[in-house]
């Protein structure tokens, strides 16, 4: 008889990097769940998926979308793209229905970069629209009215409206910002136009600049839940008023002046806020500033910031393209996703992508977003000569999407002993035909490695009583499963898997990954 070998590979399994994208934390004390690179996935709370794609939502736009915005009323709903040709010209277009636009619905402008508010009185429904450079412009549903201190229906006085470059509505007022000063200006209540008031915010800040935004912060302070009153400039300081009259000190007070981060802009255009439940968010140098975090005295800690994981990368991206027009960030409840668009220049982007329940990160590329919107429970961003929409489809357009992952390297409990890896498998499923690959990286190397996929044949999962039996596509719909082992070569400390996936009709979801290898000698 002979002896039975004695088995020397060890079998591990690692959870897929649902923790996320980490570029915080030293490669040897990163969790099992995080990645060192986690592109084109989206992180589900017990899974990774790969990022759905884009489809053509308005094309025919002649130049660059700069913003996207909406005017909604009880019996009217409508999209709108303002669209810059060129370096001057400028036009807006009814994109209300996909496919081609027609004419411009409005000519004539100098800037495409708006900021926009909603007020809706006894009148009607009225969307306010400013960009620093054009006569504020009004539109009812049906017209559009350009407003300077003499037009007619409406006309708004004490200031040239061609400064305002943010509008927002507070306590049924509409407040306006000066651009290049530290003026507000307000109308009266339930007014659309008329009489603007200035309030001087000078005063009460010290580090200078200017005010670059505005908004509203709903807060329980302990009384009940309140509108803040928010002003924010570009020194980085934030000043909070509650009340309803600023004309008023007895209803009309300053709760509080902050310091909380030079924010992102392009000079001569607002800054970018992001309500957030009960919280408000805005993009600075430092990353992404939560109110109930920042202005909290007790609880102020780098530690709490949600971009906790991503913030050396993130405040990378701020200094080096604060000036880049393009910044944003928005959120998209159906899929729990808040989104940071990086404008990495005049052309290109990409965008950092949270899981608004487990916090986690991912990044996305290869999407030609200018600027961003969330309307009637889409997602849509603009580009060049087209709006498209996102999360639509599983390809970018009809074209596939790459996707890469570097889970954080490990040990497997055994740091000072030497490992020779030799199989490793993904577990993953899919509900079409998928390209996807792997290979071994040793001892923190994070150089993604080229990964040669299979060639898919170009056919679109099946669907029952359309297609054809025979026809060489999986049927769509019900996610399988794969767990094939694969050989692996690597002789190191640490290790992990990286997985590349190509995709043009597949949901892709990764689970786990397996590991076999053997120990040798300790030192």
């Amino acid at each position: 008889m002979f002896a039975k070998k004695r088995q020397t590979a060890k079998i591990v399994t690692s959870p897929a990097p649902i923790g996320g994208w980490n570029v915080k934390d030293p490669l040897p004390q990163m969790k099992p769940i995080d990645a060192v690179v986690l592109d084109n996935m989206f992180c589900l709370p017990s899974e990774l998926m790969i990022r759905k794609g884009y489809t053509e939502w308005a094309t025919g736009l002649n130049g660059v979308v700069e913003t996207i915005f909406d005017y909604d009323a009880p019996t009217v709903s409508k999209k709108f793209a303002a669209v810059v040709s060129g370096t001057t010209a400028v036009n807006i277009y009814d994109i209300t229905t996909q496919g081609a636009v027609g004419a411009p619905a409005i000519t004539g402008l100098t800037s495409a970069r708006f900021k926009h508010s909603h007020f809706s009185t006894s009148g009607g429904t009225f969307l306010h629209l400013v960009n620093g450079v054009d006569p504020l412009l009004i539109y009812n549903g049906t017209n559009v009215y350009s407003v300077s201190d003499v037009s007619v229906p409406y006309a708004i006085t004490g200031v040239l409206t061609s400064k305002f470059i943010d509008v927002i509505q507070h306590k049924r007022r509409l407040w306006f910002v000066e651009k290049n000063s530290m003026n507000c200006w307000y109308l009266d209540t339930d007014a659309i136009a008329g009489v603007a008031t200035k309030f001087d915010f000078g005063p009460i800040f010290t580090r200078g600049g200017s005010i670059v935004k505005i908004d509203t912060w709903t807060l329980d302070a302990g009384t009940g839940v309140d509108d803040y009153f928010m002003v924010f400039t570009t020194a980085g300081e934030v000043a909070v008023y509650r009340g309803t009259n600023p004309a008023s000190a007895v209803s009309w007070s300053l709760t509080g002046i902050f310091y909380i981060g030079t924010p992102t802009n392009t000079a001569g255009s607002a800054a970018y806020t992001c309500k957030y439940g009960g919280d408000l968010l805005i993009i600075n140098k430092d990353g992404i500033a939560q109110m109930s975090k920042s202005l909290m005295s007790s609880r102020v800690s780098t530690h709490l910031q949600m971009t906790e994981k991503i913030q050396p990368q993130l405040a990378q991206d701020t200094t080096d393209y604060a000036t880049q027009f393009g910044w944003d960030i928005l959120l998209y409840p159906p899929q729990n996703m808040l989104l940071v668009n990086i404008p990495i220049s005049t052309t290109a982007s990409y965008q950092y992508v949270m899981n608004t329940i487990s916090g986690a990160w991912a990044r996305w590329t290869d999407i030609p977003a200018k600027c961003w919107y969330f309307s009637d429970e889409q997602l849509y961003f603009g580009s060049t000569d087209k709006v498209y929409r996102m999360w639509d489809t599983q390809n970018d357009n009809g074209a596939s999407i790459r996707a890469s992952v570097l889970p954080a390297f490990q040990q497997f409990g055994t740091e000072s002993q030497l490992k020779r890896w030799n199989m490793a498998r993904v577990i993953y499923g899919y509900n079409a035909n998928v390209g996807i690959g792997s290979k071994l990286s040793i001892d923190f190397d994070r150089n993604l490695q080229s990964i040669t996929l299979p060639v898919l044949a170009d056919i679109a999962p099946a669907i029952w009583g359309v297609s054809k039996w025979g026809d060489g596509s999986v049927w769509g719909g019900q996610i399988y499963t794969d767990r094939k082992w694969k050989s692996v070569s690597g002789l190191g400390y640490w290790g992990t898997l990286q997985v590349s996936i190509e995709s043009k009709y597949a949901d892709v979801r990764i689970f786990s990954i397996d590991y076999s290898f053997e120990h040798g000698a300790k030192f």
